[in-house]
């Protein structure tokens, strides 16, 4: 089952069921304990497990749009099992988050529109749910293995922090000409050390983050609004429409306009 999320929340917060956060629209961060947060926007995943304080605060108070997918314990489990081998969010061998995989960014707009529709498709809205889920876990354990050799050391919870700063900077400001090593400057380390330690943690070079933080942002506004393709790859940091064009096959398979003509069907 899918629903959208609470407006807005800044007090601790205990899930009575294990949940998966998936944001739309805007940026916020999920606080786990003192120094230990993680920034989210539209390509991201967040899990909420079974009684795990945490809270939520909006960076820049610009608020969020998400979904919230909610399934019953055993069908849950049982999903969990086959995805990852594991039967709660909160695993070991998983992060509390995960980037997802481009298909699954725009399966969550198919399902974000299937929910505003007057007369909502029971069966579509669970199976998108499940394919969303199912592929949000998969990264999730996949970039768990790749960070196996981390540990909580002051070391790592500096890098931690490096990653996080950027990713709300992009997040907050995707339109912004970004350069290496003035983002480096923001968050106090050399581009080189940026640079690899971003792609460690998030598993993605910071200039892919950034073209697929703008990406989301666009796919969002070609959700709300008719405006012109090129008025919104400029809205959104693009310097051209071409560029806007070849980004966006590249990361989702198909153009701009393909994609808006899909919607529509």
């Amino acid at each position: 089952m899918a629903r959208p999320a609470p407006d807005d929340s800044k007090e601790l917060e205990c899930e009575t069921a294990d949940l998966v956060l998936l944001p739309i629209a805007g940026v916020l961060a999920k606080h786990d304990g003192p120094k230990q947060h993680v920034i989210a926007n539209a390509n991201h995943a967040i899990f909420l497990g079974t009684g795990q304080p945490y809270r939520i605060t909006f960076p820049g108070d610009i608020g969020d749009e998400a979904l919230v997918l909610d399934f019953s314990k055993e069908a849950l489990m049982q999903m969990l099992v086959d995805a990852a081998g594991v039967q709660q969010l909160y695993a070991p061998v998983l992060r509390p988050h995960s980037l997802l995989p481009p298909a699954s960014v725009l399966s969550r707009e198919l399902l974000w529109r299937h929910l505003h529709e007057p007369i909502i498709d029971t069966l579509a809205v669970q199976e998108i749910s499940v394919a969303v889920l199912t592929a949000s876990v998969q990264a999730a354990c996949f970039e768990r293995q790749q960070l196996d050799r981390a540990r909580h050391t002051q070391t790592q919870r500096r890098r931690r922090q490096q990653v996080e700063a950027v990713k709300e900077l992009i997040s907050l400001y995707p339109q912004q000409e970004w350069a290496l090593d003035e983002l480096a400057r923001q968050v106090h380390a050399s581009p080189f050390h940026l640079s690899r330690v971003f792609r460690e943690e998030v598993g993605l070079p910071v200039h892919r983050y950034l073209i697929r933080t703008r990406l989301t942002a666009a796919l969002r506004a070609m959700r709300a609004s008719c405006h012109d393709l090129t008025q919104i790859a400029h809205a959104c940091g693009f310097a051209s429409h071409s560029h806007f064009t070849s980004s966006f096959r590249s990361v989702f398979g198909m153009t701009p306009s393909q994609s808006r003509q899909r919607s529509m069907i």
